[in-house]
């Protein structure tokens, strides 16, 4: 019922009490609601429908691993060992990628058995994987069955290699790919043991296993790529076992004291150094050096701590002998040791003993003389004395004996040091007339 004009205050208590428009309103709220909840089930189908095409699809791939299994074990036994093949199958629009491998296990462990020595190869597991272009989250179809050879399946004139990696640790080395390499080709990955068996090989010809990790895994020995000759025994399973990790470096510097200089140390240059250790068979390697330092190449992490020596060969390992205490100058000790580890340079520093080496000619000391040492690694120095007929730098690799040679570009003077340079050595030389002519050869 309309309001009638009387007063303000009923006026307005007229249009608070007005209910015009309010069905509009209730009908926008709703539609509203009505869409809301419509999305939802919309969204509800939808995510229904894909995920139904997502099983279908799923459920596809598991048929065509079924299938691939099946036409392997319709192959004969001899396609079957040591099978890796890679195939593509397309189906209503949809493509499948197939990889199927078959792995020798045996019985007793079940795996592929490289552990124990003489393991034997006695079933294959089949494994048939395979994948498409497939939402985050929805994972491949992984199918696996076993294949029993029958009796005599093989004959006498084949046999299995297994092969097993671990690193410096004595750890395991998985999903590491090998390759065997003879009459025809095998590459498989090593399994979380850090093992490959190979089974049933004909055992006529020769065959390498090959492999190649990243650029900073080493072998004992050094070495990086692995190419190393093995056999196959007839009726047999040969082991190979190899030690295979992620190699460090050595770098070393060197300094010696000269003698009347108050002891302070200076860096010395020996030209080569070389590292050892006695694990993984014994190690022995050069490198170069120069005043600032030198570092050794990629170099196995064993447990045990590599010897750093001076010069480039085995004669410079020689322990020192006890010398007769200098009180300014005890003898420094001839090496030092480092634990390498996988990734890492490990930092030593080296004290060459000195051998103050002093040249006189006609008993007055020699300006720029020349002195040509030689160590019996067959290191050449050449020195060049000063004012005093001192040579510059006097620290030399240790040696029992050292050929030395000195020349004040007349006249020459070649002797042997029998005396062991485990100190500092003052030697003086004097050029005489009756010395021979020329220069040091």
């Amino acid at each position: 019922m309309p309001c009638a004009p009387a007063t303000r205050t009923r006026s307005l208590r007229c249009l608070f009490c007005a209910q015009d428009g309010s069905f509009l309103v209730e009908a926008l709220i709703s539609a509203m609601i009505l869409v809301i909840v419509g999305l939802g089930v919309l969204k509800s189908l939808d995510r229904g429908s894909r995920l139904g095409g997502e099983q279908k699809i799923q459920a596809v791939a598991g048929n065509v691993a079924q299938s691939e299994q099946e036409a392997i074990r319709a192959l004969p036994v001899s396609k079957q060992s040591n099978l890796h093949r890679q195939s593509t199958r397309t189906i209503g629009a949809i493509a499948y990628a197939i990889d199927s491998r078959a792995d020798w296990i045996n019985d007793v462990a079940g795996d592929a058995g490289c552990t124990v020595a003489g393991s034997r190869a006695d079933y294959l597991k089949l494994t048939t994987v395979v994948s498409w272009a497939r939402p985050e989250g929805r994972k491949p179809v992984t199918l696996r069955s076993l294949i029993s050879p029958g009796v005599r399946a093989f004959d006498s004139s084949q046999g299995s290699l297994a092969a097993r990696i671990t690193d410096g640790a004595g750890q395991a080395v998985g999903d590491l790919q090998l390759g065997l390499y003879g009459t025809s080709t095998y590459v498989s990955p090593t399994n979380a043991a850090g093992c490959v068996l190979w089974g049933y090989l004909p055992a006529a010809g020769a065959y390498r296993l090959r492999f190649q990790r990243q650029p900073d895994w080493v072998l004992p020995n050094g070495t990086q790529s692995v190419d190393v000759p093995v056999s196959i025994v007839a009726g047999q399973t040969s082991n190979v076992a190899l030690q295979y990790d992620q190699g460090g470096y050595v770098r070393t510097s060197f300094v010696t004291k000269h003698k009347g200089a108050g002891g302070a140390l200076f860096a010395a240059n020996p030209q080569a150094a070389h590292v050892t250790n006695s694990g993984g068979g014994g190690v022995s390697t050069a490198f170069p050096v120069t005043a600032s330092g030198g570092t050794s190449g990629l170099l196995f992490p064993f447990a045990g701590a590599y010897t750093v020596h001076a010069d480039s060969c085995a004669a410079a390992e020689v322990p020192w002998p006890v010398p007769t205490a200098d009180p300014e100058f005890p003898a420094p000790p001839n090496a030092v040791t480092a634990i390498v580890t996988g990734g890492a340079t490990v930092t030593r520093q080296v004290q060459l003993p000195a051998l103050n080496i002093i040249v006189s000619s006609n008993g007055v000391r020699k300006d720029r003389a020349i002195v040509r040492v030689k160590t019996p690694c067959g290191t050449v120095y050449r020195r060049t004395t000063d004012a005093n007929g001192m040579i510059d730098d006097p620290g030399f690799p240790y040696a029992a004996n050292l050929d030395i040679c000195v020349s004040d570009g007349t006249r020459y003077q070649p002797q042997i040091h029998s005396n062991a340079n485990y100190n500092v050595d003052t030697v003086a030389y004097d050029i005489r007339p009756d010395d021979p002519v020329g220069t040091c050869p």
